[in-house]
C-alpha cells in the first residue's frame, strides 16, 4: 500500500476484518464511511449509493449529509458524476467547475434533493469511485470537499478511496448473496406449506371448489375456476402434457401478484390437475360400469339383479323406453388427445338431457352414446332436435338414431332400431337424425344386397334411371303427385295433352300401365331405391 501511513494501513485492514465477520451489511457500510471519513482528512461527505432493480442508483449510507432528503435520489446511469461513474466503471477525481460541469445533467428533482442534502454548499473537489465485483458494477462511492481550496484529492487519497470502493463492493455482494440466499429458503419453507395444504386437500377429497377458497385466502384475492377463461390476463392455465383443462380467473392481471403468491397460484393449479385426474379415473370406471349394466339389460338380465349403479334401478318403474343413439358422423364428438375431452362431453350432453327429462339415462358404448328416454313425446322429441340444431350439439357433425317406443321387457328392440336409424342417418347427408318409424320401405330394404336393389330399379325403370332423361323428371313428378293428371300437368308447367303424350310414351318404354295400381305401385318403389342407392350407396 505504497503511500500509506502504518496506522492507515491498520484501519484498512480492520475494515476488511469487519466484512468478513458480518453479514449485516448496514453495519458494515457504516464503519465503511467512517473509515474513510477518518482516513481523508478533506472529506466533507462520504456517500454510497447502489444499484436496485428498478436501474437507479438510491442512496444506501453516508456521513455529513442530510440523509432524509438523500434518501430521495434516485440517479439514472450517466446523470451527474455518480451516474457517469457508474455507467463507465471508472475513478473521477476533479474539482472546481469541472464538478459543476459534469453534474449539470443531473435531474432538477436530484439537484434540488442535493442541494438540500450537503446544505446549499458548494462543491470544491470531489472523488467518485465505482463499487465493482465479478466485472460487475454494483454502485458508487462518492467523497465530496466543501471547504479545501486546494484542488483534487491526492494519490493517497485516492487510493484509500479506491480500496474502501472494492471493500464496499465485496459487502454489498456479500449481502446480497446473503438476502438471496435467505429468501430462496424462504420461499422453499412457503412453497411446502402451500404445497402440504393443498396435499391435505386433495387427500381429504374435498375437490377443485375447496382448492380455489383456500387459495383465495391466501392471495386475500377472488379467486374461481373455470372451464375456459373470459380475459387472458386475468386467467391462469392449468396445464398437464401441454393440454389446458382450465382456468384460476381472478379480478386483476397475473402479472401483478408478488413471486410467492405465484408460487401459490402454480401450486393450486398442479392440485386442480391431480384432482382433475383423480375425477376421470373414477369417471372411467363409472363408464365401463354403465357399459357392462347395459349389455347385461340387453342380453335380459332382470333390473334387480343388477347393483352398482343407483339410478339403473330406475328403469324397473318405466312403463316404457324409447333408445336414442348419437355418434359423430365422421369423428369421434371428443377428442382423442385430451384425457378430459370425453368426460366433460358427457357430462354437458347429460345435462342438456336432464333439462328435457329428469330421469334420462346415458351410456357410453365405445363412440357411441346411448340415451335411454322412459316417456318419450313429440314435445321430447322436438327439444332433442333442439339441442342439435340449435343448442350444445350445433356446432358438431352430429347424427342421432331414434328407434321406436316399446316395453321395458323389449329394450333391445328398440335399441337395434335406433342403431338401424344411426347407420341410415350416417349415410343421409341432408338428415342429422332418423327415427326408425318414420323409414317406411326403407327399413325393409336396407338390410338387402346392392346388387338385388339395383337390379329392381333397372328392371322397372330401365333408361329413367338417368335424372338427366327428361321423361325421368316427367314420371317422377306424376308418382310423387300420386298419379293426378291435371295437378302433374300445372306442376310442369305443360298442357294436360302434353302430360298424356309423355305418359304414352313412358308407359310402352317400360312396359307398364299407369292405371293399375300394382304398375304405379312398383314405380313408386323403384324411385324411392334409387333415392336410396344415391344417399347411401352410390
Amino acid at each position: 500500500m505504497h503511500g500509506l501511513t502504518y496506522e492507515q494501513c491498520m484501519k484498512l485492514f480492520e475494515i476488511n476484518r469487519l466484512i468478513t465477520q458480518s453479514l449485516d451489511v448496514k453495519e458494515v457500510l457504516r464503519n465503511l464511511v467512517n473509515a474513510a471519513f477518518d482516513l481523508v482528512a478533506r472529506a466533507d461527505t462520504i456517500i454510497i449509493y447502489e444499484s436496485k432493480e428498478d436501474g437507479y442508483l438510491h442512496f444506501t449510507d453516508g456521513i455529513g449529509i442530510g440523509s432524509e432528503a438523500a434518501k430521495k435520489i434516485r440517479f439514472k446511469p450517466g446523470e451527474s458524476i455518480t451516474g457517469r461513474v457508474f455507467q463507465e466503471r471508472k475513478i473521477y477525481n476533479i474539482s472546481g467547475d469541472k464538478s459543476i460541469e459534469l453534474m449539470r445533467n443531473m435531474e432538477y428533482e436530484n439537484m434540488e434533493l442535493y442541494k438540500k442534502a450537503v446544505n446549499f454548499k458548494k462543491i470544491k473537489s470531489v472523488i467518485s469511485a465505482p463499487l465493482t465485483y465479478k466485472d460487475t458494477c454494483i454502485g458508487v462511492i462518492v467523497v465530496d470537499n466543501f471547504e479545501d481550496d486546494s484542488g483534487v484529492f491526492t494519490e493517497q487519497e485516492t487510493q484509500i478511496i479506491e480500496i474502501l470502493a472494492n471493500q464496499a463492493a465485496i459487502a454489498l455482494s456479500n449481502s446480497r448473496f446473503y438476502e438471496e440466499l435467505q429468501q430462496r429458503n424462504n420461499d422453499l419453507v412457503y412453497a411446502q406449506e402451500v404445497h402440504h395444504r393443498f396435499s391435505k386437500i386433495l387427500i381429504e377429497g374435498k375437490g377443485i371448489p375447496q382448492i380455489a377458497q383456500v387459495l383465495a385466502r391466501i392471495l386475500k384475492h377472488d379467486v374461481c375456476y373455470s372451464e375456459t377463461y373470459t380475459e387472458l390476463s386475468r386467467s391462469f392455465p392449468i396445464v398437464s402434457s401441454q393440454e389446458i383443462l382450465g382456468y384460476l380467473l381472478f379480478k386483476q392481471p397475473v402479472e401483478q401478484f408478488s413471486k410467492l403468491e405465484k408460487v401459490a397460484i402454480e401450486q393450486a393449479a398442479t392440485s386442480i390437475v391431480i384432482e382433475l385426474i383423480k375425477q376421470n379415473n373414477l369417471f372411467e370406471r363409472e363408464i365401463h360400469l354403465k357399459e357392462d349394466l347395459f349389455l347385461q339389460l340387453l342380453d335380459g338380465v332382470n333390473i334387480t339383479n343388477l347393483s352398482g349403479y343407483e339410478k339403473i334401478q330406475e328403469i324397473s318403474s318405466y312403463s316404457s323406453i324409447t333408445c336414442v343413439l348419437i355418434e359423430g358422423r365422421i369423428k369421434p364428438l371428443w377428442s382423442l388427445d385430451s384425457f378430459i375431452s370425453k368426460e366433460r362431453f358427457l357430462r354437458n350432453l347429460e345435462r342438456e338431457l336432464r333439462k328435457i327429462q329428469d330421469n334420462v339415462l346415458l351410456f357410453c358404448r365405445g363412440f357411441e352414446i346411448i340415451i335411454l328416454f322412459p316417456k318419450f313425446t313429440s314435445v321430447t322429441f322436438n327439444n332433442l332436435k333442439s339441442i342439435v340444431e340449435k343448442g350444445f350439439l350445433q356446432d358438431l357433425d352430429v347424427i342421432l338414431g331414434i328407434g321406436r317406443t316399446v316395453s321395458v321387457q323389449a329394450l333391445s328392440e328398440t335399441y337395434l332400431e335406433a342403431k338401424e336409424s344411426l347407420h341410415i342417418a350416417k349415410s343421409k347427408i341432408a338428415e342429422s337424425i332418423v327415427r326408425f318409424e318414420d323409414l317406411g320401405f326403407e327399413r325393409l330394404w336396407h338390410g338387402l344386397d346392392e346388387k338385388v336393389l339395383k337390379k329392381y330399379v333397372q328392371d322397372h325403370l330401365g333408361k329413367l334411371m338417368n335424372k338427366d332423361n327428361p321423361d325421368h323428371f316427367t314420371l317422377r313428378k306424376y308418382v310423387e303427385l300420386n298419379g293426378k293428371h291435371k295437378e302433374t300437368a300445372q306442376e310442369l308447367m305443360i298442357h294436360p295433352n302434353t302430360l298424356t303424350y309423355r305418359l304414352k310414351k313412358i308407359e310402352e318404354e317400360l312396359s307398364i300401365d299407369l292405371r293399375i295400381k300394382k304398375d304405379l305401385l312398383a314405380i313408386m318403389t323403384s324411385f324411392e331405391m334409387l333415392d336410396y342407392l344415391q344417399e347411401n350407396l352410390l
